[in-house]
């Protein structure tokens, strides 16, 4: 498949790519002698990136109650992989590309992205033994293959939603009956191009099948890939108009997996549509309508 995915890059006029600050922070991290000064002075050309980053290394992810101001302690508690990935993510929200899909939504999309990795990081501190903040990038990420299809193919992505909504089929499934590859192995391929670690990119593989992907049953990997599956359902069913019973179902099944119980996973979905505003103001989108809370969710 992979053969078809380059030939796809190639041939798309446009996909979303990193630029500015997120460029460089992908040329630096090529150098494994990099010193922290140098990163810590591209973040600091960009105002909304450092933003972003202070963030992202503040409270939930650490258990810190105070958020720090000192850029050089946020890269060093995220880490270098980390850094860059939040970059690419804010490069990719704030330098809109021309998208001409008509079923596409730019806007639900990133809210939901955002969601997603609210709804990871809060699991990660909720759980206490995974990474906050490679679950928080996960759930950023996963998706970033739709805007892909959306971008690079628009008008033969808007028939592949279009058939996906008419038929039964999920849509990863007529998405590989029209490109030969869905979403989530874009999603991968992509992430492994901008220089995000390769277990990062097969969890992102592996998102909507996590025992396919040969993953111990008590490793990390397999953990995110549970946690991931359970962050995209929850988002898609508080994104929209009426709850998915099946979807209702697979954020509890990846729960229990998870060892919460129905009332936890409600309040995670809770605490993560709280900080929701906050990441959808930070970068500028509209503020996020919730349609279905926890509650009205059918167990």
């Amino acid at each position: 498949m992979t053969g078809n995915i380059r030939d796809f890059l190639l041939a798309a006029d446009e996909l979303p790519s990193p630029r500015g600050a997120a460029l460089q922070l992908i040329e630096l991290a090529r150098d494994p002698e990099v010193r922290i000064d140098a990163v810590v002075r591209v973040i600091r050309s960009d105002p909304a990136l450092s933003g972003f980053v202070l963030r992202a290394a503040s409270a939930a992810r650490f258990g810190r109650t105070e958020r720090s101001l000192d850029l050089q302690q946020a890269v060093i508690r995220l880490g270098m992989n980390i850094v860059r990935a939040h970059a690419v993510a804010l490069s990719l929200v704030t330098n809109r590309p021309k998208v001409t899909s008509k079923r596409f939504d730019y806007n639900a999309f990133w809210t939901s992205s955002l969601l997603n990795a609210a709804v990871m990081e809060t699991l990660a501190h909720h759980r206490g033994d995974l990474p906050g903040a490679e679950a928080f990038t996960l759930g950023l990420l996963s998706e970033i293959g739709t805007l892909a299809f959306a971008t690079g193919a628009p008008a033969t992505y808007d028939l592949t939603l279009e058939r996906a909504a008419r038929g039964t089929d999920p849509v990863e499934t007529v998405e590989i009956a029209t490109f030969g590859f869905d979403r989530h192995e874009l999603s991968a391929v992509l992430l492994a191009d901008w220089g995000l670690p390769t277990s990062l990119a097969d969890v992102v593989y592996w998102q909507c099948d996590p025992e396919g992907g040969g993953f111990e049953p008590d490793s990390r990997s397999y953990r995110l890939a549970c946690g991931l599956q359970l962050a995209t359902k929850l988002a898609d069913t508080c994104l929209t108009a009426q709850p998915d019973p099946d979807s209702v179902a697979t954020i509890y099944l990846r729960a229990a997996i998870l060892d919460l119980t129905p009332e936890e996973t409600r309040k995670l979905a809770m605490d993560a549509l709280a900080e929701l505003p906050m990441w959808t103001d930070l970068v500028r989108l509209p503020k996020p309508t919730i349609t279905a809370l926890p509650s009205s969710w059918v167990d």
